[in-house]
């Protein structure tokens, strides 16, 4: 064989051996491990989150309080609003203060599920005990996003739907992704940019998030200021107000 066919042939057989590695479980395994490993991430109880969010030119203090296994609390100011956004592990619920007025409201439909996918990932992210959660998860193969090359695996929710992750070729942190949101009682595409990773108590967590519609993929911005894991959170903190 010639030096060339057998240069070319070499080629080929490495090109083949990385197709062969990115399978999807082989891509969500080493995103996990770039995140510290699963165990570590598993081992997570509770989360407390505070920072700002961002609105256009409004800006807002928010904290997130999070348990395992689908627990969130979210807390934040739109104008002169006091928002809070729940799900205490069966039921997702709102409420609004403005002054002196106030009101509770169970959420429905698609908002429920917003939460409730928002609650079972919140730490751990989409990928981890994707098939214990009833996901399913399948690669997109290769992509590229701001300049940078891209593996996509998308995972389909046991909510029927979808969150498309955009794995750093490099690093296999998420950098980017694509999440079917019911906004406004419609079926949305949601994009959003993921970054800012430090890390806490041994495990990478990413610290920004930029998202918004195709159209407006900017419109929000959550900067994390502080995060802390395993803080006491009581359970009667995720349960709506009578």
């Amino acid at each position: 064989m010639k030096v060339g066919c057998v240069s070319t042939f070499l080629v080929f057989v490495a090109a083949a051996s990385m197709a062969r590695a990115q399978t999807a479980d082989e891509l969500v395994a080493k995103n996990l491990a770039a995140r510290s490993g699963a165990e570590k991430l598993r081992a997570v109880r509770t989360m407390l989150i505070t920072g700002t969010i961002s609105f256009g030119k409004e800006s807002s203090p928010i904290t997130v309080r999070v348990r395992r296994p689908n627990q969130i609390r979210e807390e934040f100011k739109m104008q002169e609003t006091e928002i809070t956004r729940a799900y205490d592990g069966s039921v997702g619920w709102q409420s609004q203060k403005n002054g002196d007025q106030s009101k509770v409201d169970v959420l429905g439909g698609g908002d429920a599920d917003n939460i409730r996918e928002e609650a079972e990932n919140a730490i751990g992210g989409p990928l981890l005990d994707y098939a214990k959660k009833g996901s399913k998860v399948e690669t997109l193969g290769k992509d590229t996003w701001s300049g940078k090359p891209a593996y996509k695996v998308k995972v389909t929710t046991h909510m029927g739907t979808t969150i498309t992750l955009f794995l750093d070729a490099a690093t296999y942190l998420e950098m980017y992704e694509e999440i079917e949101r019911t906004v406004d009682g419609k079926l949305t595409t949601i994009v959003e940019e993921v970054g800012d990773y430090r890390e806490v108590g041994g495990v990478k967590f990413a610290h920004r998030f930029v998202s918004g519609t195709k159209e407006d993929p900017k419109a929000t911005t959550l900067q994390v200021e502080k995060m802390e894991v395993d803080v006491p959170i009581e359970a009667s903190v995720f349960g709506m107000p009578k």
